[in-house]
């Protein structure tokens, strides 16, 4: 937990990276409370719903580091939290694709499959970054000029 305070401090004298770092290590030290306690349950059916929870959480977090102040964080978190005029954040069609993005990473971390994708065929391999290099261009945005977050410092 100190060393991720300590860690949000060295980003900048500000309450935000102090935040973002306290809370990165609360919940760092609440992952390492509850493995211990659950290590020994064999049921694997819960990895999923933990993955999803942990991405949720740390997503969260982020924008603690990335907002200018205080003020924008809560506002940015409202906003995730809350759809105003009955609009939400994403549209259909971009929650299915996250879902299947979340399951293709999920897969991916248990079968290892990137591993061995690299390793195999010739075919497989190039077919997997042209379709990478495909979604990126797809849901990329270029338009925007966005600065290094660490131009600030």
């Amino acid at each position: 937990m100190l060393t991720m305070l300590l860690g949000g401090l060295w980003h900048g004298a500000n309450w935000n990276f102090i935040i973002w770092g306290g809370y990165h290590g609360a919940l760092l030290s609440l992952e390492r409370m509850f493995r211990r306690t659950h290590e020994e349950s064999p049921s694997r059916l819960w990895y999923p719903f933990r993955a999803a929870t942990t991405f949720a959480l740390v997503t969260l977090g982020w924008v603690f580091f990335r907002a200018p102040n205080l003020a924008d964080s809560l506002h940015v978190i409202g906003q995730m939290l809350t759809a105003p005029h009955g609009k939400t954040l994403l549209n259909s069609w971009q929650w299915g694709l996250a879902g299947l993005a979340l399951l293709v990473a999920l897969v991916e971390e248990k079968l290892e499959t990137s591993e061995r994708l690299v390793t195999g065929p010739t075919w497989a391999y190039s077919s997997a970054l042209v379709c990478m290099l495909l979604v990126l261009e797809l849901f990329g945005v270029f338009d925007l000029s966005i600065p290094f977050v660490y131009f600030q410092f």
